[in-house]
């Protein structure tokens, strides 16, 4: 800090010129130094959450070009006004070194003739942009969702026949947070035949039996191989022994990021769940006794199991890439 004003008997004899003293060439150089060292920090923080928001939900919403395989072209990522503050030198490198909380790359990079292609690995679900291309004025589908699922309770959408539209609406509500178990079940109607559930929707026993009671098509589930429940937090022991009973043909199952099931349930789903080829259990805690069963038991059936520190001590039960049953992760969008 530099003084420039005196007090009346405050600074005597050789004292003066220190506080007279302006900073240096050098100081100042090391004071801008530090101040830019700061910005850099900050936007180095943000730059792999800005990646994926736009390579995993926002390309389409920010008027991007999506390529076949989720792949969008360079010089359109740095387009996006939020990318202002990176160069795409820094944010190539952070492409092809960005890492996962499993240790697995986030993103990808293609080289083409004239053109550098990228994308997220997994958990691509772009959001179509609300407005008409090249305006701010909302379509007249975004509007008309966004009054329905307002008003979810004046609407009787059971011999609705837009899977498209319904899964739209729940999707929507998703993002707002507001797919509680009223608007759920509103929606929870003969024409589904897929259904996204992960990321916090109130799965509760209840719920599931809506499901398979109000959905023919998740009920026989003769397409419902392949579910994600990650992150639902209200997922119990009575919902995990549900997916028992009535999953006949499920093959692939997420569990990850839930803490609200006993060790003793996934046991009966890993011995139990009779088709059962996959199940990602990665972030959840298990006792040593728990852990030990579901591994030999997961090898005596076949099954494989992404669970963290298995790779390991167990290589032969688990997948060489713990992101491998992940959405999207190596398949074509």
């Amino acid at each position: 800090m530099f003084v420039y004003s005196l007090c009346p008997g405050s600074v005597r004899g050789s004292q003066i010129d220190d506080v007279l003293r302006l900073p240096t060439t050098a100081e100042i150089k090391k004071m801008a130094d530090t101040i830019r060292c700061g910005k850099e920090d900050k936007y180095a923080d943000r730059l792999p959450k800005r990646l994926c928001y736009i390579l995993r939900y926002g390309a389409v919403k920010e008027g991007l070009t999506v390529h076949e395989g989720g792949y969008v072209d360079i010089k359109d990522v740095m387009s996006v006004g939020m990318m202002r503050h990176h160069s795409e030198p820094e944010v190539l490198a952070e492409v092809e070194t960005s890492l996962s909380h499993r240790k697995t790359l986030r993103f990808e990079r293609k080289d083409e003739v004239g053109r550098t292609l990228v994308r997220a690995q997994f958990g691509r679900n772009f959001e179509s942009s609300p407005f008409h291309e090249g305006t701010q004025v909302r379509s007249l589908l975004q509007t008309t969702l966004e009054y329905i699922t307002d008003n979810l309770q004046d609407y009787d959408l059971q011999d609705f026949p837009d899977e498209f539209l319904l899964s739209k609406m729940i999707s929507q509500l998703k993002r707002k947070k507001k797919l509680n178990s009223k608007n759920f079940k509103a929606l929870l109607v003969p024409a589904l035949e897929h259904l996204d559930v992960s990321q916090d929707v109130c799965l509760t026993q209840s719920m599931l039996k809506t499901m398979w009671s109000n959905c023919p098509n998740l009920r026989k589930l003769h397409k419902l191989e392949s579910v994600s429940l990650a992150a639902c937090k209200h997922v119990t022991d009575k919902g995990v022994r549900s997916m028992i009973k009535y999953g006949a043909n499920l093959q692939e199952l997420n569990l990850s990021f839930i803490r609200t099931f006993s060790d003793s349930a996934i046991v009966d789903l890993v011995c139990n769940c009779e088709r059962l080829r996959h199940l990602d259990i990665y972030d959840v805690t298990l006792g040593k006794e728990s852990r030990a069963v579901i591994i030999e038991a997961a090898r005596q059936r076949g099954v494989k199991v992404v669970l963290k520190g298995i790779l390991e001590s167990d290589p032969d039960v688990t997948l060489e890439n713990p992101s491998m049953m992940l959405p999207n992760f190596g398949k074509t969008w």
